[in-house]
């Protein structure tokens, strides 16, 4: 499989997390070993980095054009917005690279971008800012699937029901397939002839959010492009990929990594409640990192300390997140009262050893990324 796509810096402060992938390097190492031949196709300002050296010792080919300038992401958390260098406007375009294969997965670049010939293309465009379609610098293909999230369906179909955004991307002369990924809710996957199915998120024992949309992207075309699977099949797979990737951070995935998993089954909104101390700038920053991330993910967040609301009715809270920095001798008392109201509850304690799963309602967890899913999971969790 070809593959055409950044490879960039990333660090992140917390977790420690150093490396050179991008949406091409990480596409590459991710199906590394499944696929027959996995070629990259990307730029870099010099040959022979340690990351382009993990990526060949893994059998990957690399196909680099020169460039200006490398380019970083960095990362406060893995939920957090990167900061990239250099600057987007300081950044050099450069000429197209130029590729053709059976089955291509074509990401959108910073520095550039590719122009393709492939019998099976997926496009991903990786920005909702006034992003190309496939077919704008004179890419074709005999089938195409455009993988995207819910903001770059908007922006390429101009319609902000997701459904009606599918529809209208699977137009005459448009993609073949749409998979529109909505995150913790999963990823709804049309065909054009009007065939439709739902394929859901997938539980992991912990969360490592920095390039999921990038394995996402490679297992489906993996199994779409180059393996001729169905659309939903393939969907379904590289969901179940984004779960074990999210488990390790490590690449690449192993024979195991599409084992049986539980679903998210998010049937309605969740209602959260957020817990924690805003005494310090420190614990008030966490706490609204906490509340932005829950919202983001699409929960309803219930936070009385941030909305100065002095008492809460846990008759519509479903699971609730305490950050115990802070809360001191304060903080036995709101977790019995929690668990009293039967409420099941995840604490992030940064200072703990380990993960401790969930015992009469509550689970530890020394993550900030996975205490934010963990909780949002267990607003859905059977109760026993």
């Amino acid at each position: 499989m070809h593959i055409a796509g950044g490879l960039y810096k990333e660090t992140c402060l917390v977790p420690d997390w150093n490396a050179e992938y991008g949406s091409g390097g990480r596409a590459a190492a991710t199906v590394a070993g499944l696929s027959p031949v996995t070629v990259l196709h990307a730029y870099a300002p010099a040959f022979g980095s340690s990351g382009q050296d993990a990526l060949e010792r893994l059998g990957v080919e690399l196909r680099l054009q020169p460039s200006l300038h490398g380019i970083a992401f960095a990362y406060f958390h893995p939920l957090s917005t990167p900061h990239i260098e250099p600057r987007r406007s300081a950044m050099v375009r450069h000429a197209p690279i130029e590729l053709s294969g059976e089955a291509v997965l074509r990401f959108g670049f910073l520095e550039g971008e590719a122009i393709v010939q492939a019998n099976r293309a997926v496009y991903d465009p990786q920005t909702s800012i006034n992003p190309a379609t496939f077919a704008d610098n004179g890419s074709s293909a005999d089938e195409l699937a455009l993988v995207l999230n819910e903001a770059e369906a908007q922006a390429l179909s101009g319609r902000n029901d997701i459904r009606e955004a599918a529809i209208a991307l699977l137009n005459p002369g448009g993609a073949h397939v749409v998979v529109v990924k909505g995150g913790a809710r999963g990823a709804l996957v049309m065909e054009r002839g009007g065939a439709m199915a739902e394929v859901p998120a997938y539980r992991s024992e912990r969360v490592f959010k920095i390039g999921t949309g990038d394995v996402f992207s490679s297992v489906f075309a993996l199994e779409w492009a180059e393996r001729k699977q169905p659309a939903f099949l393939a969907a379904d797979r590289a969901s179940l990929s984004v779960a074990a990737y999210c488990a390790s951070g490590i690449l690449p995935l192993t024979a195991d990594a599409q084992m049986p998993r539980e679903p998210v089954a998010l049937e309605e909104t969740p209602v959260v409640l957020l817990e924690g101390a805003v005494d310090t700038i420190g614990r008030r920053f966490v706490m609204e990192e906490a509340r932005s991330s829950l919202l983001e993910l699409g929960a309803r967040v219930v936070c009385p300390m941030l909305d100065e609301t002095p008492t809460v009715e846990t008759a519509s809270i479903m699971s609730a997140l305490v950050i115990g920095e802070g809360l001191l001798g304060d903080l036995r008392l709101r977790l019995q009262a929690l668990e009293s109201a039967g409420i099941p509850v995840v604490l992030l304690d940064e200072l703990c050893a380990t993960d401790t799963p969930a015992q009469g309602g509550l689970r530890v967890i020394d993550d900030f990324t996975s205490a934010i899913y963990f909780a949002l999971w267990a607003a859905f969790a059977p109760r026993s």
